[in-house]
């Protein structure tokens, strides 16, 4: 039962698991605005690139149904500061490293370690809060979160250029270890008298059960489909590419492409706020998905095959494409919806496999779509970022023609069937 005082105590929860999150955002798409300094430092090209960038999210995938079955047995409070320490090792790992291979490990090893990170805490916040709130909690809490996507734009230029970058991977291990156990002192997994507390553990038959259960559920392939291409195109701009289109198409150094970066990544926090507000006011879920999905086709599409677009429209359609993107918090409540209690660590964690396991797909094929390309006096063609964006708007178009049959699941629904149970 959700009470005035279950909220209070909330409070410091979310706020302790929001600055881990803004660790882990940090990690995904760190390598966006220093790849070209990676590239030119170690010599690797892009199809190498796209691959080590692509690492923590197959790392990340590959962990999420253990993570799923260890949130329902142990609880976000043990899981989440304990696979916190393999994430402070893989950022000593990639500052230490000057081959593919070791990048590689490092990346893959940050991935692991924050692999339950977003889940374990949307997880909490289903305990603490009414379901009718949980849009505008989880937009609230990846808002925030996103703040680590902005330290890994501009700041991260500066302290690259200052320091360099291995300085910068050796600082956030450090700051990681000192937050996990911070998390580890405030995080609890649900408020006093919450049937969680008094469940019974669920022995491996059970365990299987339930996950056959997840899978079988008749609207998780909808979910999926958007799930699998919505967050990893935002990825590929922000993470990846986005760096070194701004450098080869426009000249831009370190500080002018992380500043672009760095209001894109704004535009994400808007659009998660956005987006967490109106779910309640217009009661729908799929008719904001549907809309943020066209938007975003449309700007990729633009990028795609307008040539020569001035540096300022570049900028605006970044902007905007991180606001449109804002859906992801939508889709990831859909998919939290479809789902009992009971199975809410294996259903989220579920369909986090599909976001991040299609975010190192698009990594990895993106990397492989520029490399394709010639290289003009040693330089990638912007012909070679057009096809990029191509790619990224055809696999939103087919995620949205599949993603049209599923059923809307609003809130007034969620409060309905709370009211009934």
């Amino acid at each position: 039962m959700t009470t005035p005082s279950n909220l209070r105590h909330a409070v410091p929860i979310i706020a302790g698991l929001c600055a881990i999150y803004i660790l882990a955002h940090f990690y995904r798409v760190s390598t966006g605005v220093i790849a070209p300094d990676i590239m030119a430092e170690t010599g690797i090209g892009p199809e190498a690139m796209g691959g080590l960038s692509s690492a923590f999210f197959f790392a990340f995938a590959l962990f999420q149904i253990p993570v799923g079955i260890l949130l329902d047995r142990f609880g976000p409070r043990m899981v989440v500061p304990a696979l916190l320490v393999f994430a402070v090792a893989g950022a000593f790992v990639f500052a230490m490293s000057s081959t593919a291979t070791g990048l590689t490990i490092g990346r893959a090893m940050m991935g692991m370690g924050t692999a339950s990170i977003l889940m374990g805490s949307l997880v909490v916040a289903t305990r603490w809060f009414p379901p009718d709130r949980f849009a505008a909690v989880a937009s609230f809490f990846v808002a925030m979160g996103t703040l680590g996507a902005l330290l890994a734009t501009t700041p991260l230029a500066a302290i690259s250029e200052a320091v360099g970058w291995r300085s910068a991977f050796y600082l956030m291990g450090g700051v990681t270890l000192v937050f996990g156990v911070v998390a580890f002192s405030v995080v609890r997994d649900a408020p006093p008298g919450h049937a969680y507390l008094q469940r019974r553990p669920e022995s491996l038959r059970q365990v299987v059960h339930g996950l056959g259960e997840v899978l079988r559920n008749s609207q998780l392939k909808y979910i999926v489909a958007v799930n699998s291409v919505g967050y990893g195109a935002v990825l590929a701009i922000t993470a990846l590419w986005g760096g070194p289109y701004l450098a080869k198409v426009y000249g831009l150094e370190p500080i002018g492409r992380g500043n672009i970066l760095l209001l894109m990544t704004l535009g994400q926090v808007v659009g998660h706020l956005t987006y967490g507000r109106l779910d309640r006011i217009l009661d729908t879920r799929k008719n904001l998905i549907v809309f943020g999905v066209a938007v975003s086709i449309a700007l990729l599409t633009v990028l795609a095959l307008v040539p020569n677009l001035p540096l300022w429209a570049v900028t605006t359609i970044f902007i905007t494409f991180g606001i449109a993107s804002g859906y992801t918090v939508i889709i990831t409540t859909h998919g939290r919806a479809i789902f009992p209690e009971r199975l809410v660590g294996r259903g989220m964690t579920t369909n986090n496999t599909s976001v991040f396991l299609g975010a190192a797909l698009i990594q990895g094929i993106t990397g492989a779509i520029i490399g394709s390309f010639p290289t003009e006096f040693g330089e990638t063609p912007a012909v070679a970022y057009r096809a990029m964006f191509g790619f990224l708007a055809a696999v939103q178009i087919i995620a949205l023609l599949i993603y049209s049959q599923a059923k809307d699941v609003r809130p007034s629904d969620d409060m309905a069937r709370q009211s009934s149970d």
